[in-house]
């Protein structure tokens, strides 16, 4: 806890030193409230558990020109009903250069937004709740309509305990009318420790689909139909008596939402992944562990109960169908995220509205 008082201490004098300059004083703070049940007591595959826990992320920094900003702060998370006073602790230092057609993030910044394209596929939720911040790069162009992310995100530094992880991955959309194309990918790089000569694995993983939205003005939010394929090679470079594993599966996602209340839906179905799961659990993969299954249906049904940019709160049922077995999952998030650089939009629902005054 001393040392966290010394990391705020210093940021608050790097920007003391950078107003004797004249630059602009900018600030964040985000506070996400996390409730997440999971009754998978039938599955084989995955655990039963329920995790809760408050974010606080506070962030201070400078910007100059309206498009650099340096940024220090931290992400402490308590853990409901723990005895301990903060739980964990992720630093936050970074660079952001932002333009109307490029963003670009290195230090160690947070990872939900940004990676906000990616699914279930990719990285399953306790990631977000549990290693909040990204540490390396980001690299976007473009707009909503069409862009193209780059990352990098150090997850693991090498010790003789501690393995040494990276993830690389690159994202894009590209929309036609009403149609669209895009892609998710990233590999996972899982190395020995220093006590060990040799001993790497890797985990790459890639989805491309093709799909059509609609949405409107009285309420409509969103109506998306897309078909896609998952495609992968999960290597590890100590098993020499076999190729390496390279499943392939169809997707197919069916999302809708009318003035808060929606319904998103994806269907994997094609060679069970995860494959060395067993061996190196969540080590090596941050994705769906239903995923090691042939065959796995998601439907997740939610209401939006406040939906602005800078308060969110949801509700969220969820069920997973997967080994020829049906589980059940409930999640709760409010999440508040308040930006000195940002301007906010209400898209709650009408009697929340009326509830608050609005």
């Amino acid at each position: 806890m001393i040392r966290s008082v010394y990391i705020l201490l210093l940021v608050f004098l790097t920007v003391l030193s950078f107003q004797s300059y004249s630059q602009q004083l900018e600030w964040k703070t985000g506070v996400n409230y996390f409730f997440d049940n999971t009754e998978f007591a039938k599955s084989t595959i995955t655990k039963d558990q329920t995790m809760t826990g408050t974010h606080i992320a506070p962030e201070l920094g400078v910007s100059w020109d309206s498009t650099h900003f340096v940024y220090g702060g931290l992400d402490m998370l308590k853990l409901s009903g723990s005895r301990n006073v903060i739980d964990s602790i992720h630093p936050i230092a970074y660079y952001q250069y932002k333009s109307k057609s490029m963003s670009f993030y290195a230090g160690a910044f947070p990872r939900g937004k940004l990676l906000s394209n990616y699914s279930s596929l990719f990285f399953q939720d306790s990631i977000y709740n549990f290693r909040p911040t990204l540490t390396g790069i980001f690299w976007k162009v473009g707009q909503a309509k069409s862009f193209f992310t780059f990352w990098m995100d150090w997850s693991g530094h090498q010790t003789f305990t501690d393995h040494e992880t990276f993830f690389v991955g690159g994202s894009g959309h590209h929309r036609m009318g009403r149609f669209f194309v895009d892609f998710q990918s990233y590999m996972f790089h899982y190395a020995s420790t220093m006590a060990v000569k040799y001993h790497v694995t890797d985990n790459l993983l890639g989805h491309l689909s093709f799909g059509a939205d609609y949405s409107n003005s009285t309420g409509l939010d969103t109506l998306m139909l897309a078909v896609g394929v998952l495609g992968g090679v999960e290597r590890d470079r100590t098993v020499f008596d076999k190729p390496a594993p390279q499943p392939v599966g169809a997707v197919v996602r069916f999302n809708a939402e009318y003035k808060g209340i929606g319904t998103d839906n994806m269907l994997y179905v094609g060679d069970p992944r995860n494959v060395y799961y067993n061996k190196y659990n969540t080590n090596m993969y941050w994705n769906n562990p239903f995923l090691q299954s042939n065959y796995y249906l998601l439907n997740q049904v939610y209401i939006n109960l406040l939906k602005r940019q800078d308060v969110r709160i949801r509700l969220v049922s969820r069920q997973h169908f997967s080994e020829g077995k049906l589980m059940f999952e409930q999640y709760f998030t409010a999440l508040v995220s308040l930006d000195s650089s940002e301007k906010n939009t209400d898209k709650s629902l009408p009697f929340l509205k009326r509830l608050l005054g609005k």
